[in-house]
C-alpha cells in the first residue's frame, strides 16, 4: 500500500507542476521599441514599459509579410501578443506597425 501512495503522490505533484506551467496568461501590448538587447526587446507604451523575449518561434510580420528579428529597430511602433508566466513574457506574435525613423 505504501508503494501505491508514493506513486500517487509523485503523479499528483507532476500534474500540479504541469498545470502551473499551463497557466501562462496571454498579454497584448502596443508601443515603441526603445531597447533591443539580444533576444530581449523593451517596448514603451502609453503608460508602461514591457520587456519580452523574442524566440525562434515568434511570428514577426512587417507590411503583411513574414519578417525576422533582424527587421526590429529602435523607434518602430509594434503590436505584440505574449505569453506571460510569472515575470517572464515570451513574444508569440509581433507586428511592426510603422518605422518611426521613416517619418
Amino acid at each position: 500500500m505504501s508503494r501505491f501512495m508514493i506513486t500517487f503522490l509523485i503523479v499528483t505533484l507532476g500534474l500540479i507542476t504541469t498545470g502551473r506551467l499551463a497557466l501562462a496568461e496571454e498579454v497584448k501590448c502596443e508601443g515603441t521599441i526603445v531597447r533591443i538587447d539580444g533576444d530581449n526587446v523593451t517596448l514603451k507604451g502609453a503608460t508602461e514599459e514591457h520587456q519580452m523575449k523574442i524566440e525562434p518561434a515568434t511570428k514577426i510580420m512587417i507590411n503583411g509579410k513574414p519578417g525576422s528579428p533582424m527587421d526590429l529597430k529602435l523607434g518602430q511602433k509594434v503590436k505584440c501578443v505574449c505569453d506571460k508566466n510569472g515575470d517572464t513574457m515570451i513574444c508569440t506574435t509581433l507586428v511592426i506597425m510603422r518605422d518611426m525613423q521613416q517619418r
